[in-house]
């Protein structure tokens, strides 16, 4: 019987302690074969209960995993999962204790930061970490992502990274979460460039992909548990930096199957830089920073008709536009980008939301404003810029800013002379191939018509009906792709190439 459908809310001592009734060993592997039958988010729509979410089955098993008991003798079964999640969902929020004018648009950033970054598209999601950081020509000496540095970071090239991820991902959903390398033949590792054998595989799992139960507690003996209990929920879960548990049962455990492919995508790539570089790390976002300048660019070239500019420089101290002008038949795009990533203080509650947001993209907007005015002013470095159609921004960032868009947000932004929208790297690759409409034909049809919830990349240039370019020749050069994927013999055809959209 699932009690917290109608007991709202749940304390989170409370569903700690219903976790903890069964022993890991047998809670874990229930939460891995649930998982993998749930894998991605046209399998979620089918679950109407609404229960059986990456989000939730992960922090059920982290909980199990750093405070359960193997000495209780309660085998879970598929009805205290259900209870367990549906206490989950039950769980009580600071928001009932707020002040009302300060209750909504906290629980909804909450939400948003909770549960939006798994339900990014897996495809785009792999091809960008290729072509970001594979694909993308520097125009600047880079200081850290360096010949090497693919082996360095990672102990592999990173299409052998990406492709051991989607590997995982296969094994997964085809044996309920479990993972014995005896089960990977390892004449089928032939798609790698380098992970050939079952030592070479397990190296990097270890390295990056694996944990187990007295790893966890160190790490959450060390403060990683928020310290409201209302909030612990919210903070990132460590099974998304190491997905696979050892000493289960096999090999290893994969409780949330989704995860192992996080781990591989820009957002896992940038914390596993965090945790090697240490010292070099800033140099490392400095890079990152450079490629997805360049990155944007590429993507913007792929507009008809578009003449793409990069910053221009002007008067005597050196000042700087936008880092790119799009010049396109009847409108003009003034483009900046920025690669800083939201932070906790931008996804717990509203408390640090202005001052956090302004930070991180408060310049992006001045700049726009600046660039703006001097097209409009006719300032001499400019004058190739045309002042005769409608300009429209664009801040680009990294990984999405979730409802930066609403106007209860954006409030909190600096005001722009012209209209502009916050759009993420995966907004962007969508929006520059989109057809009915395309994106200079939805933005200059709704210019001068500002949606009452705030501007969106997304519903202005819909309509997709082609894999991104730029993405699709990346994913080309993975082990996965079609070039390669024949020589992976059953895994090959296990694996199909994830769709667009």
């Amino acid at each position: 019987m699932v009690r917290s459908f109608f007991r709202f809310p749940v304390p989170d001592r409370e569903y700690v302690q219903r976790v903890r009734r069964h022993p890991p060993s047998s809670l874990l592997p229930l939460i891995a074969a649930v998982s993998s039958r749930w894998p991605t988010k046209e399998d979620w729509r089918q679950d109407g209960s609404g229960l059986y979410r990456p989000w939730g089955l992960a922090d059920a098993a982290w909980v199990s995993l750093t405070r359960g008991n193997e000495y209780r003798q309660r085998l879970a079964t598929d009805g205290d999962l259900a209870e367990i999640l549906a206490q989950y969902v039950a769980l009580d929020d600071i928001y009932r204790r707020l002040p009302v004018g300060e209750r909504l648009e906290g629980f909804l950033l909450r939400v948003a930061g909770q549960q939006f970054t798994w339900q990014e598209d897996d495809f785009s999601e792999l091809a960008r970490s290729l072509a970001l950081l594979v694909h993308t020509k520097p125009t600047r000496p880079l200081e850290v992502l360096v010949d090497g540095w693919e082996r360095d970071l990672l102990g592999c090239p990173l299409a052998d990274y990406v492709g051991l991820a989607q590997l995982l991902y296969t094994v997964a959903t085809h044996r309920q979460g479990r993972l014995d390398l005896a089960w990977v033949p390892e004449h089928e590792l032939t798609v790698f460039e380098e992970l050939t054998t079952h030592a070479a595989v397990t190296a990097v799992l270890e390295r990056h992909f694996a944990t187990d139960v007295a790893q966890e507690r160190a790490r959450a003996a060390g403060g990683l548990l928020a310290s409201d209990p209302r909030l612990r929920r919210y903070t990132p879960n460590p099974l998304r930096s190491r997905p696979l548990v050892r000493s289960l049962g096999c090999d290893y455990l994969i409780p949330v199957t989704p995860a192992v492919l996080g781990k591989v995508s820009p957002m896992g790539l940038y914390y596993t830089g965090n945790e090697h570089y240490g010292e070099r790390f800033e140099a490392f976002t400095r890079d990152l920073g450079e490629l997805f300048e360049q990155y944007v660019g590429r993507h913007l070239r792929l507009l008809p008709g578009a003449d793409v500019h990069s910053e221009i420089v002007y008067d005597k101290d050196n000042k700087k536009s936008v880092d790119w002008i799009v010049v396109l038949p009847r409108l003009i795009l003034l483009v900046e980008v920025k690669s800083a990533r939201p932070t906790a203080g931008l996804r717990l509650g509203p408390q640090q939301f202005g001052g956090e947001l302004t930070k991180k993209l408060g310049k992006a907007f001045t700049q726009i404003n600046k660039s703006a005015k001097l097209i409009e002013h006719r300032h001499p470095a400019f004058a190739h810029i045309p002042d005769d159609r409608p300009v429209f921004g664009i801040v680009v960032t990294m990984e999405p800013y979730h409802l930066i868009n609403a106007p209860d947000f954006r409030g909190l932004l600096p005001e722009t002379v012209v209209p502009t929208v916050v759009a993420s790297a995966g907004e962007l690759e969508d929006a520059v191939v989109a057809t009915d409409p395309g994106m200079e034909e939805g933005i200059v049809s709704r210019i001068g018509r500002p949606p009452p919830g705030g501007w969106s990349l997304r519903d202005l240039a819909g309509g997709r009906t082609a894999i991104n370019p730029i993405l699709d020749q990346a994913w080309e050069t993975s082990p996965w792709g079609t070039e390669h994927a024949s020589a992976g013999g059953s895994l090959g055809a296990a694996a199909p190439r994830p769709g667009p959209g």
